[in-house]
């Protein structure tokens, strides 16, 4: 690596660390609402133990248990947290029939000691959406009941809600307790416009908490990781823990909150202001929590790294679980250049991979290092295809600062690139096959989302990962030596 390459590198890592901690100490706003299912205590375990998290609130509904219990149960988690600042208020009885398994989770203690709570929840969440100038995410772990009240007492609060992070059993059809301990109040909020991202277990076979994560908690010295371990070390849990009784439910909608790129969400479509979950990286999520109880969790929304990039534990999930093969298939002159283009680039995309492969591509046929060749490209001025540049910057080290690349005004643009080194010429385009791939993709994502929801940008993360590791930079491209 030359010095110029490795001073680029350090000055991103520190730009991104440096903007990171001055514009990202909370990146979250939350309102949590829970019926007090042992799985809610995990889920808001896990934010109370990341500072990124700002929790305005937690409102008590009734379901797995009553709301006095709750209340009880709130305060008292909150109390081993020391975190009893945090406001905690009631909801309505529902008057619903016990469920069957209320017994049990009324004997599982959150804390030693219960708190003070508010008043009713409506009168919390109103003062909190009136008084706060930033957007909040209202995440749900029960029934809907206490949001279906909000928005029909005062429905102008309507905008002061980013989002609403449901977790139910089924959205096709809507099945699940959550759902059923209030229909009325599913309906009353799917109808109000209010974007919900509703997340679902799917009976994924692997999402569990089970001993293997609890042997985790137990070792681990962080406080979240002793609270976990304390509440499911009760004789009651352990009986059950030890028959994998316990799925991950609610816990995801509190992943969900930290890491969406783990998710596959699609929009509902008889109500575009829905998306529920198809499918996720239930191994990224186990890992996800193993991180958060062994504090080794890192919250920087970079692009590929999470910090510093020397261990496999600071990159990003969906990254971390392709970088083995990627180095082992490509080695790591590609990794490097594919990992430090995303972050210059700003996004994880297609072309300034195939750009970072391109360049990667042209050094070997020059044998020759980076800072040797000159560099015109053919990708034009505007996305995608201009993403191409960026990407053949970083692995050849051809920058418009230094001159070495330039841009042809050719009107017509496409993934291609002239590379030049003494009295050689070599010009490098895609293929047409992977081309066609890529703009069916994009266009696929298009008509599914539209270029503005981000359930589009997750596509093209999620598409640029999978050519990232599936593209041989030796097969990719058609290669023509240039007579001068």
């Amino acid at each position: 690596m030359t010095k110029k390459l490795f001073l680029l590198i350090i000055f991103i890592v520190f730009a991104f660390t440096a903007f990171s901690q001055k514009k990202r100490d909370v990146t979250f706003h939350v309102i949590i609402d829970t019926d007090c299912g042992l799985d809610d205590a995990r889920a808001i375990s896990y934010l109370l133990a990341r500072n990124e998290v700002e929790i305005k609130a937690i409102v008590a509904s009734e379901g797995n248990v009553t709301v006095d219990d709750a209340v009880s149960k709130i305060t008292s988690l909150l109390g081993e947290f020391n975190k009893s600042s945090i406001p905690v208020a009631y909801g309505s009885s529902l008057m619903i029939k016990a469920p069957a398994w209320r017994a049990f989770n009324q004997q599982v203690n959150w804390g030693k000691i219960p708190g003070k709570y508010s008043d009713k929840a409506f009168n919390l969440i109103g003062d909190i959406l009136k008084n706060s100038v930033e957007k909040t995410t209202y995440l749900c772990l029960g029934p809907l009941t206490n949001l279906a009240g909000i928005l029909s007492k005062s429905p102008g609060l309507l905008k002061k809600i980013d989002r609403v992070i449901w977790y139910c059993g089924s959205v096709k059809p809507l099945t699940g307790f959550n759902y059923s301990a209030d229909e009325k109040a599913t309906d009353a909020v799917f109808s109000s416009g209010v974007r919900i991202d509703v997340v679902s277990n799917l009976d994924l076979p692997e999402a569990i908490f089970d001993l293997r994560l609890f042997e985790i908690a137990k070792k681990s010295t962080t406080p979240v990781a002793k609270i976990v371990s304390a509440i499911h070390g009760q004789q009651a849990v352990g009986e059950r823990l030890s028959r994998n009784h316990f799925r991950l439910w609610d816990d995801l909608a509190a992943i969900y909150l930290l890491n969406p790129e783990l998710f596959d969400m699609s929009p509902l479509k008889e109500n575009i202001h829905v998306r529920y979950s198809t499918n996720y990286d239930v191994s990224a999520i186990r890992q996800v929590i193993t991180d958060i109880l062994t504090s080794n969790y890192v919250l920087e929304k970079n692009i590929v790294f999470n910090a510093f990039p020397n261990q496999r534990t600071q990159f990003n999930y969906d990254v971390r679980s392709v970088m083995d093969t990627i180095i082992l298939r490509y080695g790591k002159d590609e990794w490097k250049a594919c990992v430090m283009t995303d972050e210059f680039h700003g996004h994880l995309g297609v072309f300034s991979i195939v750009g970072a492969k391109m360049g990667i591509r042209a050094c070997e046929l020059f044998g020759v290092g980076s800072d040797q060749l000159k560099v015109t490209t053919f990708a034009g001025s505007k996305p995608p295809y201009s993403c191409l540049t960026d990407g053949i910057q970083v692995s050849t080290g051809a920058t418009l600062g230094m001159g070495t690349i330039s841009v042809s005004p050719d009107s017509v643009t496409k993934p291609m690139a002239i590379f030049k080194y003494k009295d050689r010429i070599i010009k490098i385009c895609l293929k047409d096959e992977y081309l066609k791939q890529v703009d069916t993709d994009i266009n696929d994502g298009i008509v599914k989302f539209g270029l503005m929801d981000d359930g589009y940008w997750k596509l093209i993360r999620r598409n640029a990962i999978k050519y990232w590791l599936e593209w041989d930079r030796n097969k990719i491209f058609d290669i023509e030596e240039v007579r001068n």
